[in-house]
C-alpha cells in the first residue's frame, strides 16, 4: 500500500532529496516520465490520440511541460495550453526552453474548441501548494473541461484541491484519474477531494528512501491490518479472560445511547458488561439486554446521573479493566463534576464519548492530572468545543489540531468524521480510515463505536488498535448493510445485527 504523507513532509522530501544526490530537476523528469507513462496507457488502451496539457506557471506546469515531449515521442498529438501565462519557477521556465517545437501552444481563449478536440485533457496548473480559491480565468477554462467528453486526468493532484485538508475550490474539475507522485497525499483522501481524483495512480519519481522516512507515518486501514490488532481468544478462555467493562452512561431523557454502547460492547468480545445508570435507563434496558448487569446510580432532579456517585463508580473501577463514560451522559453541573472525579481517580483506561466530551471542556485540564490511559472519540464539532475555536477553523487544519492535542493532553484520540483519523499520544502512530458510507449518518454511530473501542480497550488491546479495529468494523458493517438495502434505512440495530459476520469475515481474512 502507497505511503501516505501530510503536504509538510511530501515537501521535507522533495527538499532533501539534494542531500542525497537527486536534484529537484531529476525529480520532475521522474514525475513527467511517470505521468507520461499512465497517459500513454490509457491512450493506448481506449484507442486516443489527441492529448490537451493544461499548464500553470509554477513546478506542477513543468512537470506536465516535460510529460509533453514524452508523449509526442510516443506518437500521440500533443497541445499545450498556458493558463496562467508564461512560467514563473525555474524549473518551469527551463522545461517551456527545452519544449518540442512540434509542440502546439494554444490559447486559453480557445479552450470550448481545444476541449472538443482533445480525447483526453490532463491538468497540471496547480500543485501540493494550492489553497484558497481558482480564480475567475481559471474557473473559466476548467468549466469548459469539465463540459467536455474527454478523460481527465490530474498531475500529482486536481487543481483546486488543498492536499493538506481536502478542502476543495468551486469551479475544481473531476477527474477520471489522478497521477500522484511518490507518496498520497493525506488531503487526496478526504472529502470533498476524494470525490474529485477518480483513480489515484502512485508513482515512484526516485526520492530516496532517507529523504522520506519521518517520526509518523499515516497507515490507511484495511482488513489485513485491523485482523494482526485483534485480541487473542484461546479456546481455554473465560468471562473473565477478556475483560470487565464499566459504562457510565445514559440519562432519563437518552436511554438509547446507553443501550447501544452496551450491546455493541457486548457484540465485540468482552466478557463482562456493567452499565451504570439511573432507575429509569436500567429499568427500560434490563429487560431487553440480559447479557450485562446493572448498577443503580442516583439520579439528579432532571434525571441525570448525580455527581455523588463518584465513589461508588471510582470502587467499581477497581476491579475493571476500562470504562466507557458519556453515551448518552448528558451535561449540566453533575455530569461536569462526575466526569471530573472519574478522569482524577480512575486508574484503568477510559474512553469518553459523546457528551463526555462536552464535560471536559469546562475542565480540560484535568487530562493532565490523570493517572488512566484516556481516549477521546470527538466529531468535529466537539473536538472544536475542547479547542475553544469554531469547527470550520479546526477542519482547516484538522491533522495538526488532533496530533498537537494528542501531544499536550498524552491522550490517544479518534477525530470522527467521514474519514476519520487516530492519533496514539506518542503521535508515531497515526491511522486513517476512509470505509463506510453515508448508512453511518445516523444517530447511535457514535454510540457503536464508543462501545466497540471500550470492548476491544477491555480485553487488553491497546487505544490506537482498538479505536483503528472499532472504524474499520463500523465501517465493513456500513457497507456490508449497504449491499442489498438502501443506506437511507440502515440504523444502528441492523449494524449490531452485522457485526458478528463482519468480524468473522476480518478472523477469516
Amino acid at each position: 500500500m502507497p505511503k501516505i504523507l501530510t503536504t509538510e513532509q511530501v515537501g521535507f522530501a522533495e527538499k532533501s532529496s539534494e542531500k542525497y544526490g537527486v536534484l529537484l530537476s531529476e525529480l520532475m523528469d521522474n514525475a513527467a516520465l511517470s505521468l507520461s507513462h499512465e497517459i500513454t496507457k490509457i491512450a493506448y488502451k481506449k484507442g486516443l490520440k489527441n492529448i490537451l496539457i493544461l499548464v500553470g506557471n509554477g513546478n506542477n506546469g513543468g512537470d506536465g511541460l516535460v510529460c509533453a515531449n514524452t508523449l509526442l515521442s510516443n506518437s500521440l498529438n500533443v497541445r499545450i495550453i498556458l493558463a496562467q501565462g508564461n512560467p514563473k519557477s525555474e524549473l518551469s521556465k527551463a522545461a517551456i526552453s527545452n519544449l518540442n517545437k512540434n509542440t502546439e501552444i494554444v490559447s486559453p481563449s480557445d479552450i470550448s474548441a481545444q476541449s472538443e478536440w482533445a480525447d483526453i485533457i490532463v491538468d497540471s496548473v496547480f500543485g501540493t501548494g494550492f489553497h484558497g480559491s481558482l480564480s475567475n480565468e481559471i474557473k473559466s477554462i476548467f468549466k469548459a473541461v469539465d463540459e467536455s467528453k474527454a478523460i481527465k486526468i490530474a498531475c500529482d493532484l486536481p487543481s483546486g484541491v488543498n492536499a493538506k485538508n481536502g478542502f476543495v475550490s468551486d469551479g475544481t474539475v473531476k477527474c477520471d484519474f489522478t497521477v500522484c507522485f511518490h507518496a498520497l497525499k493525506l488531503g487526496l483522501l478526504l472529502s470533498p477531494a476524494r470525490d474529485f481524483c477518480g483513480e489515484i495512480i502512485t508513482c515512484d519519481i526516485g526520492i530516496p528512501k532517507q529523504a522520506s522516512e519521518f517520526d509518523f507515518e499515516i497507515e490507511r486501514l484495511d482488513t489485513a491490518l485491523v485482523k494482526s490488532l485483534l485480541p487473542p481468544r484461546p479456546d481455554n478462555a473465560h468471562k473473565g479472560t477478556f475483560g470487565r467493562l464499566l459504562c457510565v452512561c445514559g440519562c432519563s431523557e437518552y436511554r438509547g445511547a446507553a443501550a447501544i454502547s452496551t450491546l455493541a460492547a457486548l457484540r465485540t468480545g468482552v466478557g463482562l458488561v456493567n452499565l451504570c445508570s439511573v432507575e429509569e435507563v436500567i429499568s427500560s434496558l434490563s429487560s431487553s439486554i440480559f447479557e450485562a448487569t446493572y448498577t443503580r446510580l442516583n439520579s439528579d432532579e432532571n434525571g441525570f446521573i448525580s455527581c455523588d456517585n463518584a465513589e461508588k463508580i471510582i470502587e467499581l473501577s477497581k476491579s475493571s479493566s476500562a470504562i466507557l463514560l458519556g453515551c448518552g451522559l448528558g451535561k449540566n453541573a453533575h455530569t461536569v463534576n462526575l466526569t471530573k472525579e472519574i478522569v482524577e481517580q480512575a486508574e484503568v483506561p477510559i474512553i469518553i464519548d459523546a457528551d463526555g466530551i462536552n464535560c471536559l471542556c469546562e475542565n480540560i485540564n484535568v487530562l493532565k492530572n490523570t493517572r488512566a490511559k484516556i481516549i477521546l472519540t470527538p466529531h468535529p464539532a466537539e473536538f472544536s468545543r475542547l479547542l475553544g475555536i469554531s469547527t470550520s477553523r479546526f477542519l482547516e487544519n484538522r491533522f495538526d489540531y488532533i496530533k498537537q492535542f494528542s501531544s499536550d493532553y498524552n491522550v490517544t484520540v479518534l477525530s470522527k468524521s467521514t474519514q476519520s483519523v487516530a492519533v496514539s499520544p506518542d503521535c508515531k502512530k497515526v491511522y486513517l480510515s476512509d470505509i463506510g458510507n453515508s448508512a453511518l449518518s445516523k444517530g447511535g454511530s457514535g454510540d457503536l463505536l464508543a462501545g466497540m473501542i471500550a470492548s476491544f480497550v477491555a480485553q487488553g488491546t491497546q487505544p490506537i488498535s482498538a479505536c483503528a479495529i472499532g472504524q474499520l468494523v463500523l465501517g465493513l458493517s456500513a457497507e456490508t448493510l449497504s449491499q442489498n438495502r438502501s443506506k437511507r434505512s440502515v440504523i444502528a440495530r441492523d449494524i449490531l445485527d452485522v457485526l458478528p459476520f463482519v468480524l468473522k469475515e476480518i478472523e477469516d481474512f
